[in-house]
């Protein structure tokens, strides 16, 4: 299982990379103002154990960005499970590390999480 997820960069975004200005910090502050997008690829990672994920941060000091704009970066939250029937009320620090990468033509950007093999069904 690996999610991914794609959306637009800001007008203003795209202007200041059009006048050099640089991919580093242009990329982390887009990242920053859309993280919106960053949680609900985690929610596909932990929607079926119904988890939720809070206090999300992305450590942009850990941030990687080559000559394309083409990288990644470490998103740090809490992941809590909640499920009243099985009196389960949890909560945990999860990491994952998050690929992106931009369409400056386009004006977009794809974000890709880790990959997780899913378990083949058993035999009966």
């Amino acid at each position: 299982m690996q999610e991914t997820t794609k959306f637009a960069m800001s007008p203003q975004a795209i202007e200041a990379l059009q006048d050099g200005a640089d991919k580093k910090i242009i990329l982390a502050q887009t990242l920053e103002n859309e993280i919106k997008h960053v949680e609900d690829l985690l929610m596909g990672y932990h929607f079926r154990e119904r988890g939720s994920v809070d206090h999300l941060e992305l450590d942009t000091s850990s941030m990687t960005v080559d000559e394309e704009g083409k990288g990644s970066f470490m998103a740090r939250y809490i992941l809590g499970l909640y499920n009243a029937c099985a009196d389960l009320d949890l909560s945990d620090k999860a990491k994952m590390q998050i690929d992106f990468v931009p369409d400056f033509e386009n004006g977009m950007i794809t974000l890709t999480g880790e990959f997780f093999p899913e378990r083949e069904p058993d035999d009966i």
